[in-house]
């Protein structure tokens, strides 16, 4: 015997047998839970899964019944293995005929890896050659290799650091092979791992209670297959398939047989009657269905699980369930794949909150990404993390109920958080107490002109990236909005917070603000109907006089207060070229351009835009100031692109059009999406249609670095206003804007 090898100790009498049992990642607890409860036996728990030295019947009740293992190996040497040869020696260690004939055969796999044995290929081959050499030496002869039906399956695994192993696989490849999948469908779940996160959810728990069993998002159906399964156990087929290693010598038949004989074990001693459950599976593809429907017939099944095809949006629970008092709504909901990527936050806490109505009492379990721009709505209990298809996600669980529904602080309610957090003085923001009372020594000239909307800070400093905005209302009150640029996520989210509480506290201080007229908000791209999302359940509006217009300013629903500062000066200028004349405001927002220039005398304003919430937002602006939405003004519900494609008669061209598009954009209701960079030549020249001779077309965007293309300075005149129309306030970011006047030559 090589002096690195170790051989694995066994039990005197042969009655015991020591087996390593490898889990999920992440489900190491699971299947160790799994495993006392299936066999009766001690077992320790280990970062690949789990040990344990049993008997041999014990071994094939495993093999033969658990739901949650991906592997099962006897171990039968251990040894140190630095380079090739150690490796050889620690297999030629190994009495091989002991384990199988030479007219067997067999396949070897290997998986870790160290700095000398850095590929698996490798490492296998070694492992054969001292087998294969073993046999020959003593007899002559030796047993053929077999990749696909192998008598004897060998696995080595050689770790970074400390022992690699030797051991026999009893296991026939990985068991989450079950067979029953006949259509994986889209991002389909292995099935122990879903074993696993139903054992996690407390599956077992529900079901012995009578609960149901709901997954609102079924996709190919894995998470019904697999609880039934638990309950009812596997068909004798599928048992019989899972055993490997047909060759071994160790093998004890009629132990083997008799668990085979055996009536499956499932994770309850006493199980319900097959179909006494309510078993209920949705989705609204109806391609996902159909693959549900091919495996759970496949499983033998088809009688236990009912499937619907509904989304789960529209019907949240559905009549099925009625009447079942306690249940498990457990699925895998990957925000982005399956999923719309539109839906947006409002949406899924919808969703979650007809949930905790619809199924009071009930658990419930969600597996989704681990990085996602979206907040889950409830509040959970646990959470594990899993790698499903190579990716590390995130399983919550927890129980519906009047309080498990999160309720995220609101932009207001945020800010006063922050502000008693701040001055407990936690972090040392000195340098940005003293540029933010710098700034606000400089801004305090351009109040006293009558600018009641200023900038006052924009991340002046690397380590304060956010934006510090001042409004002084028609009430007479001051209030800030300090809106944080979304940290990157190498960023400690925890100092982050404290960073930002500290920065929120000094504004506070030193701006001289009421503490209860703060908001705080977070900035990050956003798409599809985020783009109007609701923040929270707070509303705070108030008006801003900005010259002699009344505007709607609120702090609280929306990503913007609905008034773009930076443009104050632009709004001047278009209200100056509008008298006495018509204007055409495209992308308007909230149509404070347009409200300008009709106070201002223009003849006639129309505001295209395609959101309903800030075309009402327009409307209300143009009550304020008591200017009617008739004839002369009017507010179009269209998609800017398509509505450009008609050409108008000379007598309804615009003799000013203001082109002030978003960067990108993807909403849902438009047709195309937008790059600004890209499209704006398109865009300028199907405006000029619409303009009348001798009109001026303002083209306006925030796209930073944006450069406008030399086709549009040969065709037209153009008039670069950036400067002019830049506030002292916005000075210090220039880059971030672009303005210029349009004109036929």
């Amino acid at each position: 015997m090589s002096p690195n090898a170790t051989p694995v100790d066994r039990d005197t009498t042969g009655s015991l047998r020591p087996v390593d049992v490898v889990a999920p990642p992440g489900l190491e607890t699971a299947l160790a839970e799994e495993l006392r409860h299936l066999t009766g036996e001690s077992v320790s728990d280990r970062p690949f899964g789990a040990s344990a030295e049993w008997p041999v019947e014990a071994i094939y009740r495993v093999l033969a019944d658990s739901l949650i293992a991906a592997r099962v190996y006897l171990p039968l040497a251990r040894g140190h293995v630095a380079q090739a040869d150690q490796l050889y020696e620690l297999a030629a260690s190994v009495d091989w005929a002991a384990q199988l004939g030479a007219d067997d055969s067999f396949a070897i796999t290997a998986s870790g890896g160290n700095e000398a044995l850095r590929h698996t290929g490798f490492i296998a081959t070694r492992v054969k050659d001292a087998l294969v050499d073993q046999f020959r030496d003593a007899t002559g002869r030796r047993p053929s290799v077999d990749a696909e039906t192998p008598g004897l399956r060998v696995h080595c695994h050689v770790p970074r650091q400390g022992q690699a192993t030797l051991a026999i696989e009893l296991s026939n490849g990985s068991l989450h092979r079950r067979g029953y999948r006949v259509d994986g469908g889209e991002a389909p779940l292995r099935e122990n791992l879903a074993a696993g996160l139903l054992w996690r959810a407390r599956w077992p728990q529900v079901a012995s209670l009578g609960g149901g069993l709901f997954d609102p998002m079924c996709g190919s159906g894995t998470f019904l297959v697999e609880a039934a399964l638990s309950l009812w156990g596997m068909p004798a087929a599928m048992r019989q398939r899972r055993l490997g290693s047909p060759a071994w010598k160790g093998h004890v038949p009629t132990a083997r047989d008799a668990i085979l004989e055996d009536a499956p074990r499932g994770w309850l001693d006493n199980p319900p009657a097959r179909g006494s459950l309510t078993m209920v599976a949705q989705d609204r593809d109806p391609l996902q269905l159909a693959a549900a429907h091919a495996n759970i017939e496949s499983a033998g099944l088809g009688e236990a699980i009912e499937l619907i095809h509904a989304d789960s949006f529209r019907a949240p629970c559905p009549a099925e369930l009625r009447g079942v008092e306690t249940g498990l709504l457990i699925s895998n909901v990957p925000f982005g794949q399956r999923i719309d990527a539109s839906q947006d936050q409002a949406e899924w806490t919808a969703l979650c909150s007809r949930w905790v109505e619809g199924l009071p009492g009930w658990y419930w379990g969600i597996l989704r990404a681990a990085e996602s721009e979206l907040t889950w709505p409830l509040r959970f209990e646990k959470r594990v993390m899993v790698l499903h298809g190579g990716v590390e996600v995130e399983f919550l669980r927890g129980q519906f109920s009047e309080k498990s529904l999160r309720r995220p602080a609101g932009p207001h309610a945020l800010a006063g958080r922050l502000i008693e957090q701040g001055r407990r003085g936690e972090y040392d923001a000195a340098d940005f107490a003293n540029r933010l009372a710098k700034n606000w020594k400089q801004r305090k000239s351009l109040i006293k002109q009558g600018d009641n909307a200023l900038r006052i800070y924009d991340a002046d400093l690397p380590d304060f990236k956010l934006a510090v905005d001042w409004y002084r209302t028609e009430d007479n009150q001051t209030w800030l909005d300090i809106q944080e640029y979304q940290a990157p996520k190498q960023i400690d989210p925890q100092k982050a917070r404290t960073r930002l509480a500290a920065a929120t506290a000094i504004a506070v201080d030193t701006l001289g603000v009421d503490p209860d007229c703060v908001v705080v908000r977070q900035r990050a791209r956003q798409s599809g109907r985020q783009q109007y999302g609701r923040l929270g359940g707070e509303h705070i509006e108030r008006i801003l006089r900005e010259r002699d217009t009344r505007l709607l300013i609120n702090f609280t629903d929306y990503l913007d207060v609905g008034l773009f500062i930076d443009h104050r000066l632009v709004r001047d200028r278009l209200a100056e070229l509008s008298r006495g004349k018509r204007l055409l405001n495209l992308f308007c927002y909230t149509a404070s351009a347009s409200v300008r220039a009709a106070v201002a005398g223009a003849q006639a304003t129309t505001s295209v835009d395609l959101s309903n919430t800030y075309l009402d937002w327009a409307e209300r602006n143009f009550e304020l100031n008591g200017i009617a939405l008739n004839g002369q003004h009017q507010l179009l519900r269209a998609d800017v692109l398509r509505w450009l494609d008609h050409r108008p008669p000379a007598a309804e061209r615009f003799d000013v059009i203001f082109l002030d598009p978003p960067s990108f954009s993807n909403s849902k209701s438009m047709d195309d999406t937008l790059d600004i960079q890209r499209d704006h030549p398109d865009l300028i020249a199907a405006c000029m249609p619409h303009l009348a001779p001798g009109g001026v077309l303002v083209f306006s965007n925030n796209r930073k670095g944006f450069t406008l293309h030399p086709s549009i300075e040969k065709r037209f005149q153009i008039d670069d206003i950036s400067r002019k129309t830049l506030p002292k306030d916005f000075a210090r970011t220039p880059e971030r804007r672009f303005v210029c006047e349009i004109r036929r030559p």
